[in-house]
C-alpha cells in the first residue's frame, strides 16, 4: 500500500451539492459510491481516505472522501506534473470578494498518476449531477483556481460554453488532455481546466494558462477543436485574469 503522505490529504468543506443525490448510493459494506450505474467503476485503484480528518459534519463530500481506499497498484504511470482537483460551490457566495469565494472553495484530491487520476475521477460525480454553479477544476500542481493566485496572475482563461447532453464526455477527455499534455504550448503553460454547470442548456467548459501575453488563446482554441471536431461550442471567448474588473486581491468572480 501507499503511505499518506501530505500531499494525500482531504480539506473538509461542508457541501451539498448533487442534484440527482437518489442516483448515489452509499454501499456502507463495501465503502463505495454507486453513481446511478451509468459510469464506469475501477475497483482496482481507490484512493486511501484518510478518515481521521473528514468531519463527519461535512455530509456529502465526507461520504466521498470515506469511500475511498487504497489498493496495491504493481505498475504505476506517472504524470508529468502533479495535478489537484478542486470543487466550487458558488451557490452560497454571498459576495464576489475573494475571501467569499475562495471559502466556497474545496480542495478535493493532488494525484501524480495515472492510476491516481481514475480512482479521484471515478469517485466523485459526474458534472451533470452537480447541482448549477457548481465547479470542479483541474489545476496543476497545487495552485488554486483563483485569478489572485500568484502563479496565475499574468495568465488567463479560455471558456466556452458546451451543451449539456455532452458535457461529462467532454470534461473527461479534456482533462485527460490536460494531464496528457496535449495542449503544450512554445513559451506558455497550460495549468488548469474547469467545468462550471450552469442553468439553461449549456454549461461552461474552462482552460487555464499561464500568458496571456502571447497568442496562446488562439491556439488553444484550435487545439480544443482538434480534440472535439464534431462539437459545436456556440460561445468561446479568452480574458486575461488581471483584466477583469474585479481582478487585485480585492474581488474574485467565476
Amino acid at each position: 500500500m501507499l503511505s499518506v503522505t501530505a500531499r494525500h490529504r482531504y480539506t473538509p468543506v461542508p457541501i451539498y451539492l448533487c442534484e440527482k443525490s437518489a442516483s448515489l448510493m452509499l454501499d456502507d459494506e463495501n465503502s463505495s459510491i454507486i453513481d446511478g450505474g451509468d459510469r464506469n467503476k475501477t475497483n482496482e485503484h481507490r484512493l486511501l481516505a484518510n478518515k481521521g480528518e473528514v468531519n463527519n459534519n461535512n455530509n456529502y463530500l465526507a461520504k466521498i472522501c470515506q469511500s475511498l481506499s487504497l489498493t496495491t497498484v504493481e505498475q504505476t504511470a506517472p504524470l508529468a506534473s502533479s495535478w489537484t482537483f478542486w470543487l466550487l460551490d458558488n451557490q452560497k457566495l454571498k459576495t464576489t470578494s475573494k475571501n467569499d469565494y475562495e471559502s466556497g472553495l474545496s480542495r478535493i484530491y493532488e494525484v501524480a498518476t495515472v492510476q491516481e487520476f481514475w480512482s479521484v475521477f471515478n469517485n466523485i460525480p459526474a458534472p451533470s449531477k452537480l447541482l448549477n454553479r457548481v465547479s470542479y477544476h483541474l489545476m496543476r500542481n497545487n495552485r488554486k483556481p483563483l485569478w489572485e493566485d500568484a502563479e496565475n496572475i499574468n495568465g488567463g482563461i479560455w471558456t466556452a460554453k458546451c451543451s449539456k447532453h455532452f458535457i461529462n464526455a467532454v470534461w473527461q477527455d479534456l482533462c485527460l488532455a490536460t494531464i496528457g499534455e496535449q495542449f503544450e504550448i512554445d513559451n506558455d503553460n497550460i495549468v488548469g481546466v474547469t467545468v462550471q454547470t450552469r442553468d439553461g442548456q449549456y454549461d461552461v467548459i474552462q482552460i487555464w494558462n499561464s500568458n496571456s501575453a502571447d497568442d496562446s488563446h488562439t491556439i488553444i482554441s484550435n487545439k480544443v477543436m482538434q480534440l472535439f471536431p464534431d462539437m459545436n461550442f456556440p460561445v468561446k471567448f479568452y480574458k486575461a485574469n488581471s483584466s477583469h474588473k474585479a481582478f487585485e486581491g480585492q474581488q474574485t468572480t467565476v
